[in-house]
């Protein structure tokens, strides 16, 4: 008998997934590899059944029958990212999306899937205000560049906190031209203490200079990615970046099959650096952010019992 076609994308049944999703998702993202890396690590740590008090995160999913086709990881102040094989799959997911716009404040993902959920946002009313172009590059152990070493980069501690919250602060105004600190200091200093304690910080420390910062931002058996690299300043152009994530990627890929990253097109240095260390362009990725939230408004003062 020949196999029945799917149904089009706009008859994917979209719907939250939960636990007992997990065996399709994880097969799902499997298949999807280290380009979907980031989904799989935030279900692997258990987003299909852990949620905040708010109820995030969130992970919608769009099947044909009993095929899941796309993945919406939805949650981390904001934060939303698809997986998906096909760009029409998901745009399935747009609608679900664009009724839960009211919180996105960035959207991140292959770069086909980003743009085809786009327009489902923008009908909802918000605007873009960094919208850009990203390489997606990977590494694993056969092309990582043996030369490329630094055995003084370490994982951060708590004492630290200041100086790679400051670093934090200003990888993302360079790379986006938004201060997360200046906008929300107790909310980003509460997530880059986190990431510490988890172990997921790796700096290079000369006195009280911090060299280099970088972030290992997804950990699964898919893979891991590297995230917020920075060097000082005054120290790069020194083969500081090429060898902190080198360096960085040679120690998880003790245990992960591939180590990825992105970077911005119109970065060319920093593109060197990492080709220099083996990492490779394998696909293109886009990040939008958008316009920030409203101030609340304030609460009417109750008027006084007579």
């Amino acid at each position: 008998m020949a196999a029945q076609p799917l149904p089009a994308p706009y008859d994917l049944v979209t719907r939250p997934l939960g636990p007992k999703d997990g065996a399709a998702t994880w097969r799902f993202l499997e298949s999807g590899g280290i380009r979907d890396v980031f989904v799989a690590s935030q279900v692997y740590r258990g987003a299909l059944s852990q949620k905040g008090a708010d109820g995030m995160p969130e992970v919608i999913g769009a099947y044909a029958g009993e095929e899941l086709r796309a993945v919406l990881f939805y949650g981390l102040g904001g934060l939303a990212v698809p997986a998906a094989a096909d760009p029409a799959d998901a745009a399935a997911l747009g609608p679900a999306l664009a009724r839960r716009s009211e919180r996105l404040r960035a959207l991140i993902g292959g770069l086909e899937n980003v743009d085809a959920l786009l327009p489902f946002v923008e009908s909802a009313g918000l605007k873009a205000r960094v919208r850009v172009r990203e390489l997606f590059l990977e590494v694993d152990a056969e092309t990582l560049d043996p030369e490329s070493r630094e055995p003084d980069l370490r994982i951060a501690t708590l004492d630290e906190l200041e100086l790679v919250t400051r670093a934090a602060s200003r990888a993302h105004l360079e790379e986006m031209g938004d201060d997360p600190y200046a906008r929300n200091p107790e909310a980003f200093l509460g997530r880059i203490a986190r990431m510490i304690l988890e172990e997921r910080v790796y700096v290079l420390r000369r006195g009280d200079t911090l060299l280099f910062k970088a972030e290992l931002s997804a950990n699964c058996p898919v893979g891991a990615q590297i995230s917020g690299v920075y060097t000082d300043p005054a120290h790069r152009n020194q083969g500081i970046a090429r060898r902190g994530t080198a360096e960085m990627a040679r120690r998880v890929l003790e245990q992960a099959p591939a180590v990825c990253l992105f970077v911005r097109e119109d970065n060319p240095p920093a593109l060197r650096a990492y080709e220099r260390a083996g990492f490779r362009h394998t696909c293109d990725y886009r990040t939008i952010l958008f316009d920030d939230l409203p101030p609340p408004r304030p609460r009417p003062v109750p008027a006084p019992r007579a």
